[in-house]
């Protein structure tokens, strides 16, 4: 038999078809809708025909039928409300029984009647008996949607143990506090969506190139963080331009520096957390080029419990999170 899941965000969604009993990823079709589609038109159905055309075309390419996918499984901002199906966030600390139970399974005809287990995101809870001031509590407040199917894959893959952090760069830059399998709480920053913001729309659009980071350069990343921390973010952008000015740094360097700018604020955050929490171990996953950069600081920090996931890590965690908790759903109910 063979599954199918869906990881569906803001701007993306991709559609993978598995071998169930060996995890193997036959297929991935790419669509360019997400949830902001609906929240533009008003509507779900760009987004639900969207993806019917995806799952279609990623059966009929290969040739199977609808018979053999036992399940879809579907993750991310479409459980949101701006999504297919919402699906309320559950608090933490969960683990993948929680996330399995909260779980919504659908029978939709846009997904030819194939059965749709829709998994909720976590919110970080505060427990009633703790008054906080307000300045307290919004530091507490965080939620995340598909970050927890990643960690959980992370985790099966790494066979972790004990407590730790898992860093998930993005749009959205995800921690995930874990400790024994269970999601403590997560902490989320915009450094993705800011670098694209300062890349696309202001004077410095003409000072780094378009993809960004061609090859980490550690001397200019590390530039960039010290500049960041030592002047502040803003003054530390301004640099950049200057270094284009004055002819200091190629194209490739300044987006080095421009991202070891960006990063410095989310270090800080993490030196927070790993005060607070002392982890056995700090994992990096996400995509390059903000995975390697975000190890690079932290090797230059004298991190010692770094553990950076590979590309092909990072490809299964999705995937295989969403199906353990996609299994423990079925185990618990007939689909």
């Amino acid at each position: 038999m063979k599954i199918i899941t869906i990881d569906a965000g803001t701007t993306n969604s991709r559609i993978y078809l598995i071998n169930e009993k060996n995890n193997h990823i036959i297929d991935v079709v790419k669509k360019n809708v997400g949830v902001k589609n609906i929240a533009i038109n008003g509507s779900v159905d760009v987004l639900k025909n969207e993806l019917s055309f995806g799952i279609e075309e990623i059966v009929q390419r290969n040739d199977c039928n609808f018979q053999n996918i036992h399940y879809i499984v579907a993750a991310g901002m479409i459980t949101s409300n701006l999504g297919l199906v919402e699906v309320p966030h559950i608090a933490s600390p969960c683990d993948m029984k929680d996330f399995a139970t909260a779980s919504v399974v659908k029978i939709l005809p846009e997904f030819f009647n194939i059965p749709c287990i829709f998994i909720p995101g976590m919110k970080n809870s505060i427990p009633e008996d703790q008054v906080l001031g307000f300045r307290e509590e919004l530091n507490k407040l965080d939620v995340m949607r598909g970050e927890e199917v990643e960690t959980i894959g992370l985790i099966k893959q790494l066979q972790l143990k004990g407590k730790g952090i898992m860093i998930l760069p993005g749009s959205h830059t995800k921690y995930v506090l874990v400790e024994d399998g269970f999601l403590l709480s997560c902490l989320s920053t915009l450094s993705g969506e800011i670098l694209y913001a300062i890349q696309k729309d202001t004077i410095l659009s003409s000072s780094i190139t378009k993809e960004l980071i061609k090859v980490t350069e550690q001397d200019a990343l590390l530039e960039g963080f010290h500049s960041s921390e030592t002047n502040g973010l803003v003054r530390a952008l301004y640099q950049v331009r200057l270094l284009q000015l004055f002819e200091k740094m190629n194209d490739n360097q300044r987006a080095n520096f421009l991202v070891g700018a960006v990063l410095a604020s989310d270090i800080k955050a993490l030196k927070k957390l790993e005060a607070e929490m002392n982890p056995d171990w700090i994992v990096v996953g996400g995509g390059d080029p903000l995975r390697t950069s975000f190890v690079t600081i932290l090797n230059h920090l004298h991190y010692s419990n770094v553990i950076e996931a590979t590309d092909g890590q990072v490809k299964l965690s999705t995937i295989l999170g969403a199906k353990e908790i996609a299994n423990r759903k079925i185990n618990n109910a007939i689909i």
